[in-house]
């Protein structure tokens, strides 16, 4: 996979709370997944003009819970370069209490086309 010379990031915080999360204080994956598709587009504004492109795939992966209350920090990067798409990858990570260390909640990878697509008429009579 081609690296870009300057990684181009973003982090964002993120706080569990009582609408974020079910009766028993777990973090709803589907809000995270929400939040996690609207970050992937931070790190890609400076490739797009006025039209910011919908992921044409993804990968997402809860690997542990979060908690109500618990801190949590949305890391994107974009990774890849090629000539059709953009590659953001992006961790999500709780802080460990006990130690300086960080546990990853979630992953996820989207891609984003590359060439802005011209509207039709078509499209824009829908």
């Amino acid at each position: 996979m081609k690296t870009l010379s300057n990684p181009i990031y973003t982090n964002v915080p993120f706080v569990v709370t009582k609408a974020t999360s079910n009766v028993n204080g777990f973090l709803l994956p589907n809000i995270l997944f929400d939040q996690i598709k609207a970050i992937a587009t931070y790190p890609l504004k400076e490739f797009y003009s006025n039209y910011m492109p919908q992921a044409s795939d993804y990968k997402f992966k809860m690997h542990k819970n979060a908690f109500l209350n618990d801190r949590l920090t949305i890391q994107a990067q974009v990774i890849n370069s090629n000539p059709d798409k953009l590659m953001v990858s992006i961790i999500v990570t709780k802080s460990k209490k006990t130690s300086k260390t960080e546990e990853t909640i979630s992953s996820a990878l989207f891609d984003f086309p590359l060439v802005e697509k011209s509207v039709t008429n078509r499209q824009l009579a829908s």
